[in-house]
């Protein structure tokens, strides 16, 4: 399967270049779009830069597309934050943003970066789909919260070779639906901040810490005991300054 995403991604040359610049170019085309009010043609956008992913044979379709639903969550997401705000210097912040994951985060592939990449995807993602469908039916909540855990799952996990990819990315998508069916009869936010999307990006980074030490051996049993500790605490915290009244849908 790597050698069908090398054949869609130029590595060097005139092509990598050019690469480069259409996605420098992307995040800015996409501003101009919004500020005119395009917000649709800005997605639609988005869809005519993924391209080359039906630019192999139709049977890798479906595994080309998955592994790259995390860039394309960010991509939306990016049109979200963007088209929900008037004020030009954070739609700015939101283009440098996206520039930044087009042209130096998506292209590394080391494991460090892809945890980063599938995080990064999962936060800004969930952050931008409740600030956007606040008023969502509750089977929309649970289903797209699945699809974005299952994604970041399935792209972190990718980076170890994992033989139980499937189960373990099934299994995380399956606790954030359960999340996302519990807490999405509240509405509460922190600073604008849903609370499913900042619990569920504390245990993410903190259990993708885990994995990542366990993994490279690096994980001792004082350090485990640290950081299920810390996890525990901020939990406990947000939920406990959470306010629960007046607020179930």
């Amino acid at each position: 399967m790597k050698k069908i995403f090398y054949k869609i991604k130029p590595a060097s040359g005139i092509a990598n270049a050019l690469h480069l610049g259409l996605n420098t170019f992307l995040p800015i085309a996409m501003l101009i779009l919004i500020r005119l009010n395009f917000e649709y043609v800005a997605v639609i956008l988005i869809g005519l830069s993924k391209w080359r992913m039906f630019s192999v044979k139709p049977r890798y379709w479906v595994a080309i597309v998955r592994s790259n639903l995390v860039d394309i969550f960010i991509g939306l997401s990016t049109v979200a934050f963007m088209s929900g705000t008037s004020r030009l210097i954070t739609q700015l912040v939101w283009m440098i943003f996206y520039i930044i994951w087009l042209v130096w985060l998506k292209q590394k592939s080391n494991p460090v970066a892809v945890m980063s990449q599938a995080l990064v995807s999962q936060a800004v993602t969930l952050v931008a789909f409740y600030r956007s469908f606040p008023s969502a039916s509750l089977i929309t909540i649970v289903l797209v919260t699945w699809i974005i855990c299952y994604a970041a799952s399935r792209h972190f996990l990718g980076a170890f070779d994992e033989p139980m990819i499937k189960v373990i990315s099934e299994i995380w998508a399956w606790f954030g639906g359960v999340m996302a069916w519990i807490l999405g009869h509240w509405v509460i936010q922190y600073f604008q901040f849903p609370q499913i999307a900042i619990l569920l990006t504390i245990l993410g980074y903190g259990i993708a810490t885990l994995y990542y030490l366990d993994h490279n051996e690096r994980l001792k049993p004082v350090l485990k005991n640290q950081l299920i500790g810390l996890m525990a605490v901020v939990v406990f915290i947000i939920i406990i300054v959470g306010d629960w009244q007046d607020k179930s849908i």
